[in-house]
């Protein structure tokens, strides 16, 4: 496993791994990514981009934007080793914390927030579009102050 940054000559492999999410971003919403205070990372396996992060930092905060494996490797604990890195990264850059939305039903994230050890410090009602209605987002937080 070696993490690089991403930069936007790696558009097709952010776009390729996140074209397996029910919701998608799109090519442009990725490309926008690459701006002031923004950090794209990609993990990557035997040459093979396997997953991704991006985040925000603004003044002495992180936000993570978007963190997607490909369906193959989900399970496996990329998901983990992404989040690792960003906490590593915004501890290294003096960061007191970091947020994240998730959609409400993302059972999956949300145990692995909180297992990294995230809380919940609110929620965005109708937040995250979906087929027919909108979505909850739980709104999480991880304290840079801990151990």
């Amino acid at each position: 496993m070696t993490f690089s940054t991403a930069s936007p000559a790696d558009l097709p492999a952010l776009q390729f791994i996140e074209s397996h999410q029910d919701y998608p971003w799109s090519e442009a919403q990725l490309a926008s990514c690459f701006g002031e205070g923004y950090r794209v990372r990609l993990l990557w396996q035997d040459n093979l981009a396997v997953g991704f992060s991006i985040c925000q930092r603004v003044l002495d905060e992180s936000t993570l934007f978007n963190i997607c494996v490909l369906p193959a490797c989900r399970g496996l604990g990329f998901g983990k080793l992404l989040m690792d890195d960003l906490i590593v990264e915004a501890r290294a850059a003096g960061d007191s914390a970091i947020f994240l939305e998730v959609r409400a039903s993302n059972s999956e994230a949300i145990g692995l927030y909180r297992r990294m050890g995230f809380e919940e410090v609110g929620r965005r009602k109708g937040y995250y579009p979906t087929v027919s209605t909108r979505e909850d987002a739980l709104v999480m937080r991880f304290s840079l102050d801990k151990v």
